[in-house]
């Protein structure tokens, strides 16, 4: 801090505009109890379930397809493995098997989920020719393939085949049915129903991150959506998987679905304070920038009960801003800033001087500052702004000047020689500041950004402060009285007036 210090004030508009204007039309229908909370709309919900249905589906295709290729390419390259160690690796047919086999290890993946289905059905056929010509390849083990590791080529084609076929029907494509076996007619139906459940979770997701992330979340729920969610989109992933058996993909699908029971029973709810934090909170932060009151982001808020407590305090901060605006709307904003800063000081102990012990200071009668024909407790410090004094203790005085944009300027001034006391009475007076423009806007609603220019161990005698060039009423003074300049004498140091010729 500083034993001179700048800040820029401003007023709330709660104070500086008359009425409720500021407060604006929905903090006046939610005072009044009319206040509508918009909530969703069932149709659009429906169109969005829908929309991410559609999504799952090409999700959960893309990724069955890309797990299809990941066991074809593995099978593949256990068949060219045992191939070799056969050794019959140099007869002709079966160079031409591994040729065959290799050309599907390394055709590039396609970014069209349709094509990258057509090319595993190729892949499976050229494979099951292969290992109809081969029949020991039948029973060679796959080896470091996570989900089939361990098990016979031949069963791995077979569930492969089951999870290709399966995908390739379409019941909107009007695609031919006939041949596929019950399998895989069951096996389609579970993956319509995976789909079907993927997407509500990934909805449901979606909305707890967005919660979470946007609106504020309390601990409990958070953590049973955690307990929930928690790596679900790894397990619908796995779902995908051709090594998944029909039962097993049953028993994943049935295990979704408990999940989303449990959801939607808490869900209506968290859709209800997700739309009242929604609509009330335009409501608290434009009632907050009003009062000059820090806005606190809407993810601070837990609930729509948590907001509205922190709009029943901005309520009754509201209640004193009107009394203070009535005050306001009498003074004016410089007269404002002065009864405020008055109130306050004088509340913390300092003591305002009378205007004679201004006068023997200043030497200079000072001019009150007046609203109309009423004198106001404060002194014309020039033509614009205005100024008061007040006793920090027995050694220090200080200054305090208004400016017209808001602005304050505060000044210590020593009133003693014993200048390690008055550096502790300006130390003391740096540190009250903090609270002092606290009670500032707690009281008036007045907000400071203020910065030191002088540190408290800088003093300033009154003689000083008397003959500096920014004192107005030395220089009003000497004006008056024709002073031509100051001169100091070298005999006594005293500063001494020269009146012109």
């Amino acid at each position: 801090m500083s034993s001179e210090v700048e800040g820029l004030g401003i007023i709330a508009a709660a104070v500086a505009l008359p009425g409720l204007v500021a407060m604006g039309a929905g903090w006046l229908a939610w005072q009044g109890g009319k206040f509508l909370v918009e909530a969703g709309r069932d149709v659009d919900r429906l169109a969005e379930e829908k929309r991410r249905q559609a999504e799952e589906e090409r999700r959960n295709r893309r990724n069955t397809a890309l797990q299809a290729r990941e066991q074809l390419v593995q099978m593949c390259r256990s068949a060219i493995a045992e191939l070799e160690s056969s050794g019959g690796a140099g007869l002709a047919d079966v160079r031409a098997m591994k040729n065959e086999l290799l050309q599907i290890i390394n055709a590039p993946t396609p970014e069209d989920t349709g094509a990258l289905q057509r090319m595993n059905i190729q892949g499976m056929a050229v494979l099951e020719r292969i290992v109809q010509r081969q029949n020991r390849l039948g029973d060679v083990s796959i080896t470091g393939s996570g989900a089939y590791n361990g098990m016979a080529l031949a069963d791995v084609m077979k569930k492969l085949r089951l999870a290709i076929e399966a995908a390739e029907i379409r019941a909107t494509t009007g695609a031919d049915i006939r041949a596929a076996d019950v399998e895989v007619m069951e096996r389609a139906k579970l993956n319509e129903q995976l789909n079907h459940v993927s997407a509500r979770v990934m909805a449901a997701l979606e909305f707890v991150v967005d919660l979470g992330e946007n609106y504020g979340i309390s601990t409990a729920n958070n953590a049973w959506f955690q307990s929930c969610f928690n790596g679900v989109d790894k397990r619908i992933r796995a779902l995908c998987s051709p090594a998944v058996s029909n039962s097993e993909l049953r028993q994943g699908i049935r295990a979704l679905e408990e999940i989303m029971k449990q959801y939607d029973m808490l869900a209506p709810t968290m859709e209800r304070e997700k739309a009242k934090i929604a609509s009330l909170y335009p409501v608290y932060a434009q009632a907050a920038e009003a009062l000059g009151e820090p806005i606190y982001e809407l993810r601070h808020f837990k609930s729509g009960d948590a907001l509205e407590a922190e709009m029943h305090r901005l309520e009754a901060r509201m209640e004193k801003a009107r009394k203070c605006s009535e005050i306001y709307q009498k003074l004016g904003p410089a007269a404002y800033m002065c009864y405020a800063w008055d109130q306050e000081l004088q509340a913390m102990g300092y003591s305002v001087h009378t205007r004679r012990q201004i006068t023997e200071m200043a030497q200079h009668r000072p001019d009150r500052a007046k609203l109309g024909d009423a004198e106001m407790p404060f002194y014309q410090w020039d033509d614009k702004r205005l100024t008061q004094l007040y006793s920090i203790d027995e050694t220090c005085d200080l200054q305090l000047i208004v400016h017209p944009d808001g602005s304050t300027t505060m000044e210590t001034i020593s009133r003693t020689e014993k200048e390690q006391e008055t550096v502790e009475a300006q130390k003391k007076h740096c540190s009250a500041l903090k609270e002092l423009h606290k009670r500032l806007f707690d009281n008036w609603f007045i907000h400071y950004d203020y910065r030191e220019t002088e540190g408290p161990e800088v003093l300033q005698s009154v003689a000083e402060w008397r003959s500096s060039g920014e004192n107005t009423w030395t220089a009003e003074e000497a004006a008056r009285l024709g002073v031509r300049e100051n001169v100091r004498t070298e005999q006594t140091g005293r500063q001494v007036m020269e009146k012109k010729d």
